[in-house]
């Protein structure tokens, strides 16, 4: 006979129903955070969980993602956020489909214990102040993002004309923003007239139906901003519809890929990239840093890209002088990703450190007919024929990096080297306490980086008359030519405290010599650049310091600035790149 009696039978069979409901508070799940996106369908959150899920699996955080099928799903939003409190989840990151009405649940979170950051659309703030309540967030000014929307359509239209707008879900933050950046840049001395300006709750059907009945009504539209891209496609296939033959300049808001293609076609003439991959990345970011009892800021930007049509499809090269050096490397993959989000062709050529290459690579290249060349010159003098030959061919050029001493340029982008140098000259001056006997390796001769890093340097060092500069050598900016003279150095002279080098390939091939021979490190040892490597030896305690400059982001200004050539833009001539001292 059983053990078992048929009350004890029924009371399990109960209490495991029970368990397994989906309000019940499971353990567990503590540590694990959850994203809650809205309207899975758009392709605008389909990037927002990319980003979270990468981050989250490079940094071996827990996560899970949820959704709604409609951003009109408000009440099943919040009953997601509800059950995720039952189930005590550690963080919640969540997008809210309305942003007064997710307020009261967000605070039930956070009275249970819950970590809640707010990313893309923001919660109302006089909500949660009513709630007594502040949450982080984290996403871009759609404000002026619909700013940048609206100054575009005014120089489309040349200050005159109808335009419509079609709105996202009325008192929902970012739909409101958007609206009112727009119109506000858009009529802002202007003569274009808002002729309607009405809900299509940021769907493409509503869209499509919204958009055919005003231009029934309204005849003689100029524009069309719609405060999402799919909202964006619903405009175009009413257009379609109405057989209007005018051309509409139409905008819209995200930088999906299917606006992408219209844009491509031309019949979708500007959208804004929020970069929602970014929101997922530092929501995720954010919350595990919280349950880990770090400090976060109150508010995260993420940047905005205006993308238009006028970009699409340029061909534009960038001569770099060598892809063997990480720095350089680095630039160039900036400025690949700043090509795909611009719709540009872009064309890689690599000098490898030989003026006559890139001479003779940008001969060729221009001779083919590209629309703009992008310049890292290999020499400052040396490649003043290449920029004149550009010149006379009518294509513009932009100078990363190094300057060029001859020949018209766009732009020139650069960190600001002196002011690099002086930096390492200061930081050593102390490492050293003001007095010691010090190598400095210099790049390459002729180019306006290796000049000024060590005119900084030098000037700076001047006001430390014990610190003598006892070896100066030319080492190219070169990792194997720095150690061998390094070698050669120490063979005669060991007698040394601290070294600077232009740049972090000359500073590691310092420090291979060093470590070859067996001796131990000067007090300072400091680069300039930053690399991936340089860090590591600086958490290794090897190196020192170095001077980080940014090469992504001078790749990613010089596509961006090439981009506002396009648009027929004002081009600043000078673009500096701001820099900082790295140490342990």
């Amino acid at each position: 006979m059983s053990c078992w009696n048929m009350p004890s039978l029924v009371f399990i069979v109960v209490m495991s129903l029970f368990f397994s409901l989906p309000g019940y508070s499971s353990a567990g799940n503590e540590k694990t955070v959850a994203l809650v996106m809205k309207a899975l369908s758009n392709p605008f959150f389909s990037k927002m969980e990319k980003g979270a899920r990468i981050f989250a699996q490079e940094n071996a955080i827990q996560l899970e993602v949820f959704g709604v099928d409609r951003e009109t799903d408000i009440e099943r939003q919040i009953g997601i956020v509800n059950n995720l409190i039952s189930r005590g989840y550690g963080a919640i990151v969540i997008a809210p489909a309305d942003s007064k009405k997710l307020v009261s649940i967000c605070k039930k979170a956070i009275d249970r214990g819950i970590i809640v950051i707010n990313i893309d659309n923001p919660l109302h703030k006089p909500t949660l102040d009513q709630q007594g309540i502040s949450i982080p967030f984290v996403g871009s000014d759609n404000f002026a993002g619909a700013y940048m929307i609206g100054e575009y359509v005014k120089a489309k239209l040349d200050g005159m004309g109808r335009a419509i707008v079609i709105e996202g879900i009325r008192g929902v933050e970012n739909a409101d923003l958007r609206k009112k950046g727009f119109i506000e840049a858009v009529t802002a001395g202007s003569s274009i007239e808002i002729v309607a300006s009405e809900s299509a709750n940021w769907h493409t059907d509503e869209s499509l139906s919204l958009t055919a009945d005003l231009l029934a009504k309204h005849p003689n539209i100029d524009a069309i901003f719609c405060a999402n891209d799919s909202m964006a496609l619903g405009a175009i296939q009413a257009i379609d519809l109405m057989g209007s033959l005018k051309k509409i300049v139409v905008a819209g808001y995200d930088n999906i890929d299917s606006v992408r293609t219209e844009i491509r076609n031309g019949r979708i003439h500007a959208t804004i990239e929020q970069h929602p991959e970014l929101m997922g990345e530092y929501g995720v970011h954010m919350a595990w840093q919280r349950l880990n009892g770090l400090s976060i800021p109150d508010n995260r930007s993420t940047p905005l890209d205006l993308v238009t049509y006028e970009h699409f499809g340029k061909k534009v090269a960038f001569s770099i002088s060598t892809l063997r050096n990480p720095f350089f490397s680095i630039m160039i993959q900036g400025a690949k990703e700043s090509a795909d989000l611009f719709g540009m062709e872009l064309i890689v050529l690599d000098a490898e450190n030989q003026d006559a290459q890139q001479l003779t690579d940008m001969a060729e290249t221009l001779n083919q007919k590209v629309d703009l060349l992008i310049v890292n010159p290999t020499n400052t003098s040396c490649i003043t024929p290449g920029i004149e030959y550009a010149n006379n061919e009518d294509t513009p050029v932009i100078t990363v990096d190094r300057k060029a001493a001859g020949g018209t340029v766009l732009c020139h982008i650069e960190s600001d080297n002196s002011q690099g140098g002086k930096k390492a000259a200061h930081f050593l001056a102390q490492k050293l306490g003001g007095k010691g006997r010090v190598i400095e390796m210099e790049g390459i001769p002729g180019t306006s980086a290796a000049h000024e890093r060590g005119a900084g340097f030098n000037e700076a060092l001047k006001q430390c008359a014990e610190i003598k500069i006892v070896h100066r050598e030319n080492a190219h900016f070169d990792r194997q030519t720095a150690k061998a003279i390094t070698l050669q150095i120490l063979k005669k002279d060991q007698k040394v405290d601290g070294v600077f080098a232009h740049n972090d390939n000359m500073i590691l091939g310092v420090i291979d010599a060093y470590e070859e021979l067996g001796i131990k490190l000067p007090k300072a040892m400091i680069g300039f650049d930053a690399i991936p490597e340089a860090l590591r030896s600086i958490r290794q305690g090897k190196l020192t310091a170095t001077i980080a400059q940014k090469p992504q982001t001078m790749g990613t200004l010089a596509i961006e600035t090439a981009a506002r050539y396009f648009r027929r833009e004002k081009i600043k001539p000078l673009i500096l790149v701001g820099i900082s001292l790295v140490k342990n």
